[in-house]
């Protein structure tokens, strides 16, 4: 993915969402967490994240996204990317 950075607020958002979907606390996220591996996440809660990223960010995730969904730092990129494109019109 293309290298497009987002706030500390919007990242701190991401976060909020992933560990409550994920129903860990936020410091257990980190970096290096892989949802699946290291929280058992399935595609439901995948789905649930996508969803809390449309509601409460406001941005609108294509769907085809969900299988790179894994971590937190691929999850910052596709809200990034998404934000700008929603901001600019692509």
């Amino acid at each position: 993915m293309t290298e497009i950075t987002i706030s500390v607020e919007l990242r701190d958002k991401v976060r909020e969402i992933i560990a409550d979907v994920l129903e860990v606390d936020v410091d257990q996220l980190t970096e290096q967490s892989s949802f699946a591996d290291d929280f058992e996440a399935d595609s439901l809660m995948s789905i649930e994240i996508f969803s809390r990223f449309e509601r409460d960010l406001g941005i609108t995730v294509p769907q085809d996204q969900l299988t790179d969904l894994d971590d937190l730092s691929t999850a910052y990129d596709i809200v990034a990317k998404h934000a700008v494109q929603e901001v600019s019109g692509v």
